[in-house]
């Protein structure tokens, strides 16, 4: 099926010399409208909306709210959705191998933190084990090992080299990069894929699987030079998939304040950004739970654009991924044929009927079965000379 282009909003930036806050409604609205539209498709060829299931078992406030605005918004854009609440953390698993089974299910989203960073039998956390416990038909969030690791290597399609499958971003990751593609200055479409934001120079504070890392890959692949800030260690990603670690001289102040573009991700309630380290005309995009900046004194900041929730934007590249996962792995066949009228329906089966069964298909299996017909007839035919 061809692809479908998304028209994108650009958000007007005043010209005062004041920062500016952005309601990102409008950004998420045409791709939802897509959405709809593509729903619409679907069940005028008859075929039912595709089926988000997500799986909740903890009392995450976060959590439960994103789950939430997941529901709301599938229901309202035609899309299924159902949330199955889960008593023990512990049978989430069997759970979501399930969901994987179950034909009739075409996404799934896992809301974390189930174990958070407990260590566990299956790795490091089983949280990380869960998501990769995923399968890639059904990873809405994009976060299974094969859509990271695709992601990492800047590999586009499932099935290189044939390119018809597209591979699912990182829903949080890719709201984030949709957002700065509508804010005037921070993406440059002129330039080829690749090289949409050379030039720009990333701040991510965050450097999780499920935000940071992907986002910083992200925007590296798109042409900036990424600063990646977590606890205890600095590292700068860049084109073509490169990794440093920075200098010791540098510190979050430091990349920060040279940033073009900062990005604040850090789940927790105590930590804000000092807004002395943003310069003037930056884009600040907070995509945590909690605020991370003092919104307040960060508007005082000449030329600032600031964007405190990607949630629904989220959203709605989660529904675009569901829609993507459909058409790769789950959409019926259509059939080649157009199904004939209730009236005609007999006449033509009658025809088909007394019609030959013609067949372009050779009578012999394969060429040595020719070729031992062919040798068998000419013994045969030397015998009856003798």
């Amino acid at each position: 099926m061809s692809s479908t282009t998304t028209p994108t909003t650009t958000v007007t930036i005043p010209s005062e010399n004041k920062g500016t806050k952005v309601d990102v409604t409008a950004i998420a609205k045409p791709f939802r409208e897509d959405i709809q539209r593509r729903v619409a498709d679907l069940e005028k060829a008859g075929l039912e909306p595709p089926l988000l299931v997500g799986l909740l078992a903890n009392t995450d406030p976060a959590a439960r709210k994103y789950a939430e605005w997941t529901g709301k918004a599938c229901r309202a854009d035609g899309l299924r959705y159902e949330l199955r609440l889960i008593d023990s953390p512990i049978d989430v698993e069997n759970a979501l191998n399930s969901a994987n089974d179950d034909p009739a299910v075409h996404g799934i989203i896992v809301y974390y933190p189930i174990f958070g960073q407990v260590e566990s039998f299956s790795g490091t956390s089983q949280d990380d084990y869960l998501r990769d416990t995923i399968s890639y038909k059904c990873d809405v969030e994009g976060l299974c090992h094969t859509y990271r690791t695709n992601l990492y290597r800047n590999t586009r399609f499932l099935d290189y080299p044939t390119k018809n499958l597209k591979c699912v971003l990182p829903c949080t990751a890719l709201s984030v990069v949709k957002i700065l593609e509508s804010i005037p200055n921070c993406y440059d479409k002129s330039k080829p894929i690749g090289r949409h934001m050379e030039g720009q120079v990333v701040t991510v504070i965050n450097r999780s699987e499920v935000v940071g890392r992907p986002l910083a890959a992200m925007l590296a692949n798109d042409g900036a030079d990424v600063y990646s800030v977590d606890i205890n260690s600095i590292y700068l990603f860049r084109a073509g998939g490169r990794l440093e670690k920075v200098s010791e001289d540098e510190t979050p102040e430091s990349v920060v304040r040279k940033s073009t573009v900062v990005i604040a991700g850090v789940p927790t309630k105590s930590y804000k950004l000092p807004t002395e380290w943003i310069q003037p005309n930056t884009t600040v995009v907070n995509v945590a739970s909690f605020k991370n900046v003092d919104e307040e004194s960060l508007l005082q900041v000449p030329g600032v654009t600031y964007v405190p929730m990607v949630g629904k934007v989220t959203v709605a590249m989660l529904e675009r991924n569901l829609m993507r996962l459909y058409e790769n792995f789950h959409r019926p066949k259509l059939l080649q044929y157009q199904q004939p009228k209730e009236e005609e329906k007999k006449e033509e089966t009658q025809a088909v009927v007394v019609a030959p069964s013609l067949s372009s298909e050779p009578w012999y299996g394969s060429p040595i079965q020719l070729y031992n017909a062919i040798a068998l007839t000419v013994l045969i035919a030397l015998t009856l000379r003798k």
